[in-house]
């Protein structure tokens, strides 16, 4: 791993670690899909695949979640805490598939023993999802204060709506009442208009006064004063 850190020329520093990462999820979602693709095909065609097909179906479904989620939190950040929210969400997708592939090949009863993997898988995609949309929010942060301001707001309601559904996951028995229902649908709603927010403001706000259009051919200042003419020709 390679961890280098460059200034950009707007005034900020961009880390980024050099690993196949990136290339090996895409290959990887690009394949469990094609699986999945086929196996469905199978299953349609064919009258059902047994409880060993159903199997294999199902893992390739988690593995299509879990590297979706995973390639979402690549990519360049700016700061070493953006790089923190990715590797949490590539561990955590890890995790949950890992748990996930175990709960589907060799089952584990929800209400005995086993319901501690149940909650542990539920959780660790509960954080991926949370990991992942708080990633890409950060990578579409336009420019701006109040850009920032949404960016910083809609991340915080998303860690908060994390939470508060994990706990439904992690205790057994949870019933917190409607207070505790209410506050979560507000989050949730505060969450998806912070998005919408931050993608009406990438796409159609104000451009940076510092940036140059895409194409722009380059001038080439003249070499005489500015007031020079050019003789007139008889």
């Amino acid at each position: 791993m390679v961890l280098s850190v460059g200034k950009e020329k707007f005034g900020w520093e961009v880390i980024s670690v050099k690993l196949p990462t990136r290339k090996f999820l895409l290959r990887l979602v690009i394949f469990s899909l094609t699986a999945t693709a086929v196996l469905g095909i199978a299953g349609v065609l064919w009258s059902g695949l047994g409880e060993t097909g159903t199997k294999i179906l199902g893992t390739a479904i988690a593995a299509d979640a879990a590297s979706f989620l995973a390639l979402c939190c690549t990519g360049p950040v700016t700061s070493a805490w953006q790089r923190a929210v990715q590797v949490t969400g590539i561990v955590s997708a890890c995790l949950g598939l890992l748990t996930g592939v175990y709960l589907i090949w060799w089952g584990a009863s929800a209400s005995g023993p086993g319901a501690a993997i149940w909650r542990a898988a539920a959780a660790l995609f509960i954080l991926a999802v949370a990991s992942a949309h708080a990633s890409l929010l950060l990578r579409l942060r336009p420019h701006g204060r109040l850009a920032r301001a949404v960016v910083t707001g809609t991340v915080i309601c998303t860690a908060a709506a994390a939470e508060l559904i994990a706990n439904y996951a992690l205790v057994p028995n949870f019933d917190p009442g409607n207070g505790y229902g209410k506050a979560l649908a507000v989050i949730l709603i505060l969450d998806v208009l912070g998005t919408i927010l931050i993608l009406l403001l990438r796409r159609f706000g104000p451009p940076r006064a510092d940036a140059v259009p895409a194409g722009t051919p380059a001038r080439n200042p003249s070499a005489g004063p500015p007031e020079a003419k050019l003789p007139s020709v008889p």
